[in-house]
C-alpha cells in the first residue's frame, strides 16, 4: 500500500492535468464559463427558498431559510459531482488507460480535484450569506475542515467501490444516477432532522452524508446540537475510505483486460 500511495504522488501531475482538461471541456463555448459554478447553486437554492419558506414552510429556528439551505446544497453538490463523475471514468478514458501505465485511481481524483475548485464557489456564495446574516465566530468554525473533507472522501469511496466492481458488472454503473437522484431525500439538505420523528431521528445517520451535513451546519452554528453520531459517521467514512482503496488496487491490473 505504501508503494501504491507513492506511485499515486509521483502522478500526481497527471491528476491536475486531467482535472484542468475537465474544466476546460466542461465550459468550452460557453458564454458564462465558470461562472455556471455560481448560477446553477444560486439557481438552485432560489428555488428551494421560495418553495420551502412560502409553500411548505419549514421551519430552520432562527436561521433563514437561505442560509440553512446553502449549507447542505454546497456539501451535497460536492458528494454528488465526485460520485457521478467518477464513477464513468473508466469507461469514458478507455484510450488512456492502454496507453499510459499509471495508477487507475488518478482518473476519480483527478475528479474530486474539479469537485473542490466548484465547491469553493459555492461556499463562497454560503460564507457570503453567512456574514451577511451575521452569525457570530465560535470556536466550532476551526472543526469546519473535517466535514468537508469526511464528505469528499466518502464521494470518492463510493466512486472506487462502484468501480472496483462494475469492471466485469458494467449494470452496477447505473446505480450512480440512481442513488444521486433519490439520495437527496435521505439526506437533510433541504430539510432539518428536527423534522423528523423523534423515534426514526437516528437512523437518518447511517447515511454518513447525513451526518457530514449535520456537522457542518454545527460548525457553522447553523445548528445548535451535537451529536455523537458526528464522529461514528466520520469514522465509518474512513474505514470505508481505506476499504474502497485497498479494493480498487487489488482489482487495477484488471482494469486494462476488462475496460
Amino acid at each position: 500500500m505504501a508503494t501504491y500511495i507513492g506511485k499515486i504522488w509521483k502522478h500526481k501531475s497527471l491528476a491536475y492535468a486531467f482535472a484542468r482538461r475537465d474544466l476546460k471541456i466542461k465550459f468550452a463555448q460557453t458564454w458564462l464559463g465558470l461562472s455556471w459554478s455560481i448560477v446553477q447553486p444560486l439557481f438552485a437554492t432560489v428555488v428551494y427558498t421560495l418553495f420551502f419558506t412560502f409553500v411548505v414552510k419549514i421551519p430552520t429556528n432562527d436561521t433563514p431559510y437561505i442560509l440553512f439551505v446553502l449549507s447542505g446544497l454546497s456539501l451535497w453538490s460536492l458528494f454528488t459531482y465526485i460520485f457521478s463523475q467518477g464513477v464513468g471514468v473508466l469507461l469514458g478514458n478507455q484510450e488512456v488507460i492502454r496507453k499510459m501505465a499509471f495508477p487507475k485511481i488518478i482518473l476519480p481524483l483527478s475528479k474530486v480535484i474539479v469537485g473542490f475548485l466548484e465547491f469553493l464557489v459555492s461556499f463562497t456564495l454560503f460564507f457570503v450569506a453567512w456574514t451577511i446574516w451575521n452569525l457570530h465566530l465560535d470556536w466550532k468554525l476551526f472543526l469546519i475542515l473535517i466535514p468537508i473533507a469526511g464528505i469528499a472522501l466518502f464521494g470518492f469511496a463510493l466512486t472506487l467501490l462502484l468501480l472496483t466492481f462494475s469492471i466485469k458488472q458494467r449494470d452496477l454503473l447505473h446505480i450512480g444516477p440512481f442513488l444521486v437522484y433519490f439520495g437527496i431525500w435521505f439526506t437533510p439538505v433541504f430539510y432539518p432532522v428536527s423534522l423528523i420523528p423523534e423515534q426514526f431521528k437516528d437512523w437518518i445517520y447511517l447515511n454518513p452524508a447525513a451526518g457530514m451535513i449535520d456537522f457542518f451546519r454545527w460548525t457553522t452554528g447553523i445548528s445548535a446540537s451535537f451529536s455523537n453520531f458526528y464522529i461514528v459517521d466520520f469514522a465509518v467514512i474512513l474505514v470505508l475510505f481505506a476499504f474502497s482503496v485497498f479494493l480498487f488496487k487489488n482489482a487495477e491490473d484488471g482494469i486494462v483486460d476488462n475496460i
